[in-house]
Formats: structure tokens, C-alpha cells, sequence
């Protein structure tokens, strides 16, 4: 398997500490880890990638995200293969629950790129999302302010199903 490149965004920690448990259950295979308050230059170079953010406001990405979106847009996604986390509260922010999920996962699709992980909707409880397709959350969509004991087993069966599909 290539290289996989986990990018996120933190502002209160949070998202690095879901960066952690992927790194932990990704542990013996060849992936970085790239902050992207630091830049994503090395994200054309990546064919498998991991694109995490928590969602702030109404739906929207976190902070130092905002700050690469216009470089992102123009990433060729062509024969990349994402997977897409988006963290968020799902009964503080219950209407536009993990929204940010869903710019990361547009992005990608309209530059040419395979997104993978699509998850359940089932056992969480918000009003509303853009992030859904299919009847689907567009990757794994976790809630650390309530639901922060299902995490680990909610990473370790995504990281699983999404494995086999990076080349």
C-alpha cells in the first residue's frame, strides 16, 4: 500500500486527538500526519489520503481549513482515494451537524477524486446535515461531546473498511 496522508484542522484539540486513535489503528502501515495550519503542498503528491475536521458555526470548516480551502480547490483529485472525518456536536449544533464533512467531500468529487467510508446514520440524533449521500454520512462522522465512548470502536471499523481501498 502507498502512503496515506491524514490532513486536519484543530483549534481546541479535539481533532488531534481523533488524529491519534487513526494513527493508532493505523499503526505498521506507511501514512504522515500534516496539520494543515502548516499548508497542504504535499497533498497533490498523496494518493491516499485522510481529510479530518471538526465543523464550527453553521456547518463550516474549522479555522485553518478555511485558510487552505482556495488551495485545496484546485487539487486534482484524479486517482486519489479520501476518506473524510468530521467531528462535531450533534445536539448543540443538531442542524448542521459534521457540515464540514460535506465541503471537504464536494471538493474532492468535483476535482476527480474516489471519496471512501461512507457510514451508518444510524445510532446518532441530530436535526439536520448536508453530509449525508445515499442515505449515508460522506465518511465518519464522530461526536466527542456525547458520544465520545463510541470513538474508538466507530475509528477502529472505518480505518478496517477503508484499508483494503487504498493502493
Amino acid at each position: 500500500m502507498k502512503k496515506i496522508g491524514i490532513f486536519y484542522g484543530t483549534t481546541s484539540g479535539i481533532t488531534a486527538g481523533i488524529v491519534d486513535e487513526i494513527e493508532f489503528y493505523l499503526r505498521g502501515e506507511n501514512y504522515e500526519v500534516f496539520d494543515v495550519a502548516n499548508g497542504i503542498g504535499d497533498i497533490k503528491e498523496i494518493k491516499n489520503l485522510i481529510l479530518v475536521s471538526p465543523t464550527y458555526g453553521v456547518g463550516e470548516l474549522q479555522r485553518d481549513w478555511e485558510n487552505v480551502y482556495d488551495e485545496l480547490k484546485t487539487v486534482d483529485f484524479t486517482n486519489k482515494v479520501v476518506g473524510i472525518v468530521g467531528v462535531g456536536n450533534q445536539f448543540a449544533f443538531g442542524e448542521s451537524y459534521v457540515g464540514a464533512m460535506r465541503k471537504l467531500y464536494d471538493v474532492v468529487v468535483k476535482n476527480g477524486g474516489k471519496v471512501v467510508g461512507f457510514t451508518s446514520t444510524e445510532g446518532y440524533s441530530y436535526e439536520e446535515t448536508e453530509s449525508i449521500v445515499d442515505d449515508k454520512f460522506v465518511g465518519l462522522a464522530l461526536d466527542e461531546s456525547n458520544q465520545d465512548n463510541e470513538t474508538p470502536d466507530r475509528i477502529k471499523a472505518w480505518i478496517e473498511e477503508i484499508k483494503p481501498l487504498f493502493v
